[in-house]
């Protein structure tokens, strides 16, 4: 009996470890290309591109990873999944009819945008209710009559295999030309020509006026031209006169 009760626990354990890894955000994430995203923070929707699968199929697919807790009825056209964290809309793109278009939607996001009367043509409002809260219903949210997503799409087939946005900005930035090196060589120069030493036939007083590699002045004195005269001889001659 205790052998038997403890295998039943374990499918059990089982069973929610599998329901638990199911998540339908990341497999869209990993599946499908992202295309571009409205809003921020915790009110945001992710729309993704799904090639050569209509609606239904794709809506099949996310519902296999998790079950949602109330699905649309089918259409071509049109399909809603609602979770207690977020809400998928699935619509055929309006530019590629073999294409289909997931917007992955916060409950926020939903909250703040959808029209409580379009929704209402997809979900119960008892399960809208219950997300959205009861003023839900009575809230103004402008003039839009927002029914899921219309723009031009931001990114190119950004997905799992993608760069991420902001690589083009990195791209840009390392066309830039490097610092070029010809100034430091430049500044060597003057020092080169410093330590060239003085024709002969240049004066003594133009000697003086040369620097040293760093910059600084010699610190000896070159003897000026009054007292340049030839060595003398008549005192060291004068030694070998004889007696």
């Amino acid at each position: 009996m205790k052998k038997r009760s403890f295998k039943w626990l374990a499918m059990l354990l089982v069973f929610a470890l599998l329901t638990a890894c199911g998540n339908a955000g990341n497999y869209i994430k990993d599946n499908y290309s992202l295309i571009d995203v409205q809003g921020q923070g915790k009110s945001t929707a992710k729309i993704y591109s799904v090639e050569g699968k209509d609606v239904p199929t794709v809506a099949k697919e996310i519902a296999g990873n998790e079950k949602p807790k109330e699905t649309s009825k089918e259409s071509a056209d049109q399909m809603f999944l609602v979770y207690d964290n977020k809400i998928i809309n699935l619509q055929k793109d309006p530019n590629n009819a073999s294409n289909t278009l997931v917007e992955l939607d916060s409950i926020e996001y939903a909250k703040q945008n959808y029209d409580s009367s379009f929704l209402q043509g997809y979900v119960a409002a008892s399960l809208l209710q219950s997300l959205f809260g009861g003023g839900w219903f009575n809230s103004s949210r402008g003039s839009s009559d927002y029914r899921g997503y219309t723009g031009t799409q931001r990114y190119d087939d950004y997905g799992k295999n993608q760069a991420s946005p902001n690589s083009s900005t990195s791209k840009s930035g390392s066309s830039t030309t490097a610092p070029s090196t010809t100034e430091r060589k430049g500044s060597f120069s003057t020092g080169s020509k410093a330590t060239t030493p003085p024709s002969s036939s240049g004066s003594s007083s133009s000697s003086s006026n040369i620097r040293k590699n760093d910059g600084s002045s010699p610190t000896y004195k070159a003897p000026s031209s009054s007292s340049k005269s030839s060595p003398s001889t008549s005192t060291r001659s004068g030694s070998f006169k004889r007696k």
